[in-house]
């Protein structure tokens, strides 16, 4: 599983530009690194509603991967919140953790 992951992760990044790439290069399994480009390439395709959205159901269904590093998990949740903040503005983001708290 590991090889088939390794592989998988060495060809997303093959077909990425510098730029896509270093946005997303802390993702250590191919299937978060294309979760990440998944995340980012929303703002392409969706309408800001639609992005929202699916930026706050990653947060509400945020959850350790089994065998994950704390620190990894720590910035995965970290970029949730930075997608989040992204989208909304600061006092709509707080709004949305506060009334998400887990």
């Amino acid at each position: 599983v590991q090889k088939i992951d390794r592989l998988a992760r060495s060809l997303l990044i093959q077909g990425l530009p510098n730029d896509i790439y270093s946005l997303i290069d802390s993702n250590k399994t191919g299937k978060e690194l294309w979760d990440a480009l998944a995340r980012h390439m929303l703002g392409s395709e969706y309408g800001e509603q639609d992005r929202k959205a699916a930026v706050l159901y990653e947060y509400e269904t945020f959850k350790a991967t089994e065998g994950e590093l704390l620190l990894d998990t720590y910035i995965r949740y970290l970029q949730v919140i930075n997608d989040l903040n992204k989208l909304c503005n600061k006092d709509e983001a707080e709004q949305e953790l506060n009334g998400h708290q887990h």
